[in-house]
């Protein structure tokens, strides 16, 4: 029993260590709430620059609102943030079409604590998620980014949420706080803690039991011959 639950501890102490969690993935910042009407609603990524400098978040048209709600869409993080909004009834009828006026995002963004160094050969440059752009309950402007990266190691992707402060011009960005996580683009975290959890039993309970076993056996025969 001993090895069964150190192996139990093991694997939730690995599934942190590599995905950033304990097993549940967190909740939708708590930040994000304090946002209670939304003025601007869209879905972005990152374009493909070629300059060295990053480059600004970009609207993507093409999907629209109702897609990323419909129960068959491929990636559970970009719901996340609208069934929130869905929940307390302050979700739009579609995604704005652009974000004319609203400041630079991705610089700030790229600059926050939260985004994750990638392994050689991979980059952490380009996102895709939602911008919410909206207004505290005392009328403060808050940008809220909820986006998933690209690879930053085989198999092993970055999912972000962060909430900014907009000045009165529309133009000044305060980063204020954020929380970030990891998922497996092929399978199921929650699988591979499982398969962890088995390997350490395993490992630390049937081998070295096996090991004792054929130890024992071997010297209670050697002790009958003599």
């Amino acid at each position: 029993m001993g090895v069964v639950f150190l192996s139990y501890i093991g694997s939730f102490w690995m599934h942190y260590e590599r995905w950033g969690y304990w097993f549940r993935r967190p909740d939708l910042l708590d930040a994000a709430k304090t946002i209670v009407k939304v003025d601007r609603l869209a879905m972005v990524e990152t374009p493909v620059c070629k300059e060295s400098k990053p480059c600004p978040f970009k609207v993507d048209t093409s999907v629209y609102l109702f897609e990323i709600l419909d129960k068959h869409y491929y990636n559970d993080l970009y719901k996340r943030l609208p069934r929130y909004l869905q929940s307390v009834g302050r979700l739009p009828l579609s995604f704005d079409k652009d974000l004319k006026g609203v400041a630079d995002l991705h610089s700030p963004m790229m600059q926050s604590p939260i985004i994750a160094t990638p392994d050689e050969g991979y980059s952490n440059e380009y996102m895709r998620g939602i911008i919410l752009i909206g207004e505290t309950l005392s009328g403060e402007k808050r940008a809220f980014i909820t986006a998933s990266g690209t690879l930053l190691a085989e198999d092993y992707a970055p999912y972000y949420e962060a909430i900014f402060k907009l000045e009165a011009d529309g133009q000044s960005v305060q980063y204020l706080e954020g929380q970030r996580f990891f998922y497996d683009t092929e399978i199921d975290e929650t699988m591979l803690t499982y398969i962890s959890f088995i390997l350490l039993v395993v490992v630390f309970g049937c081998i070295p039991t096996t090991i004792v076993m054929t130890i024992y056996a071997f010297w209670s025969r050697r002790k009958s011959l003599t």
